[in-house]
């Protein structure tokens, strides 16, 4: 049975920083919660076993690398409860991996306190205040980046070990002639490499080859798609 308004509310709450999640956890004890940290995945420590010894879950993440777009989504998973996200992300894609990874709402990280208790006391009585087509949105959007992200992998691939280091060089900030003195070659050389790193890319411009290559030297995060 869902808790009443003026019962106390059993609230699981994650952050990659502890400290924020002993702020977060104060504040909502402060409010009546009876919180429970858990930890964030890596280090070794275990998930509960359940959710079911919490009413709702409220994770905090800027959700800003790919790494903890797929940590969130292992506590999501991990704990069937109704899940609070409340991110420094702005809406769009990433709040849409939260849905898609299980999250009931997501809440930019500039809500106040007193929106946060209301949308944690709406989820423990069942509640969901977003529209399902918001959340469907959403997760389209983070689909389409995490596919698009994808096709770069293996556009990635494609590069020849010389290419690759072309482009490291590049993303390190080094010039063409610096670079052509570094692998002893002619600049000419690097221009036409970085030609073909272009094209293999599907990119029109070293700038946005340079982007790609930074959104990809991360360990890949990305969850494999959903099983329909």
């Amino acid at each position: 049975m869902a808790p009443q308004r003026d019962e106390v509310v059993r609230a699981a709450v994650a952050a990659e920083q502890s400290l924020i999640g002993d702020a977060v956890g104060t504040a909502l004890d402060s409010r009546g919660f009876s919180t429970t940290p858990v930890h964030w995945p890596g280090g070794g420590v275990p998930l509960p076993r359940s959710g079911e010894h919490f009413d709702v879950g409220l994770l905090v993440s800027d959700l800003d690398r790919w790494q903890r777009v797929r940590a969130s989504g292992v506590l999501l998973r991990g704990l069937s409860i109704p899940w609070a996200v409340l991110t420094g992300a702005p809406s769009g894609p990433l709040w849409g991996a939260a849905y898609e990874h299980g999250a009931t709402v997501v809440l930019p990280s500039t809500t106040a306190l007193d929106e946060v208790v209301e949308t944690l006391r709406s989820l423990a009585r069942g509640e969901s205040p977003v529209p399902a087509r918001e959340r469907t949105r959403l997760r389209a959007e983070w689909r389409h980046l995490r596919d698009d992200r994808e096709q770069m992998r293996a556009r990635a691939r494609s590069l020849t070990p010389r290419e690759r280091e072309v482009l490291l060089l590049l993303y390190e900030g080094a010039p063409i002639l610096e670079i052509a003195t570094l692998l002893e070659i002619s600049a000419s050389t690097v221009r036409s490499q970085m030609k073909a790193i272009r094209r293999k890319l599907g990119v029109t411009s070293q700038l946005a080859a340079v982007a790609a290559y930074g959104s990809l030297i991360e360990p890949d995060p990305a969850l494999p798609p959903v099983r329909s």
